[in-house]
């Protein structure tokens, strides 16, 4: 009967982090588009990481209270930390700017590219050993990215770089937080991130920053950091309740949301060279998630 208690409540875990990463992957779509909105309507982008960061930090304290206070807060790992927040930075100013340029699917179909540099740099930052048919799962998968960028096409843009800047530096990101979660709970790190975009983007208000234009424009830069702030916490949890072999592949239903919200709202439909594209990014990804989980067993 224990056994049987056991497996339920493990089938019960799993399917709530796999509906947690699911929600957390339409959150962050709806904020994409919240972004968009704010990119397009004149605010900059440093101003939007601001309003990002300083909402976000209320569900974040939340956690941190939750979890135990300020007390969990103390760090072994400073340097890691900086350098996480630094990348982090740079990978969330690269997406914010390109949703100006770009249609939110297209940024989201390039960002699918992380999976691809995180394999690639796991050998080279992490240490780990990367075997031949991930190599090949990368090469196909690169392919994939650059069947949607068009490079000498005419429908290339240089703002189609943007997005694989930023899936890059996120790929460094998420070796550097393997590193510091060996030691650390989740929380800290997002904390800490949190607070140095939040002052970072303190900083350049004097410069950039302009008061919202009406009370739309407030509601929406609410909007982006407390969704954001929510879907940050519906995915640590999804991280904590399953393996990230069960739960990475829910990641790429974001695209199906971007599309989704582009139909039916905007009227827009994607492109086959994205459709395309991000079928062949995504089942890189998978193939490449796939074969960890069985190295796993």
């Amino acid at each position: 009967m224990a056994q049987v208690l056991s497996a339920q409540s493990s089938r019960d875990a799993v399917l709530t982090g796999i509906a947690c990463m699911c929600g957390a992957a339409g959150l962050f779509t709806i904020m994409d588009f919240l972004i968009k909105v704010m990119a397009t309507s004149g605010y900059h982008t440093f101003q939007i990481l601001f309003a990002r960061s300083l909402f976000a930090m209320i569900p974040v304290l939340w956690i941190v209270q939750r979890a135990g206070g300020f007390r969990i807060l103390r760090t072994r790992n400073p340097k890691l930390h900086l350098m996480r927040c630094c990348f982090g930075a740079v990978s969330m100013v690269c997406f914010f700017t390109a949703y100006k340029y770009l249609p939110v699917s297209g940024v989201v179909a390039l960002g699918f590219s992380a999976p691809l540099f995180m394999t690639a740099l796991s050998g080279v930052l992490g240490g780990d050993k990367v075997k031949l048919a991930h190599w090949l799962a990368v090469l196909v998968g690169f392919a994939g990215v650059l069947y949607i960028v068009q490079p000498g096409g005419d429908s290339f843009s240089l703002w189609s770089l943007l997005p694989i800047c930023g899936a890059l530096t996120y790929a460094v990101v998420s070796v550097l937080i393997r590193r510091i979660g060996s030691t650390e709970p989740a929380v800290v790190t997002v904390f800490y991130f949190t607070s140095f975009t939040t002052v970072l983007g303190v900083l350049a208000l004097p410069f950039i920053g302009i008061w919202p234009q009406s009370f739309y424009d407030l509601a929406v830069m609410v909007g982006v950091g407390l969704i954001g702030g929510v879907a940050q916490v519906l995915m640590t949890r999804a991280f904590t309740l399953a393996p990230v072999s069960v739960i990475g592949p829910f990641d790429y239903t974001a695209m199906l949301w971007a599309v989704a919200i582009e139909a039916l709202i905007l009227g827009i439909l994607p492109t086959g060279t994205v459709v395309l594209g991000s079928a062949i990014v995504i089942a890189s990804g998978l193939y490449i998630l796939y074969r960890e989980a069985r190295v796993a067993k």
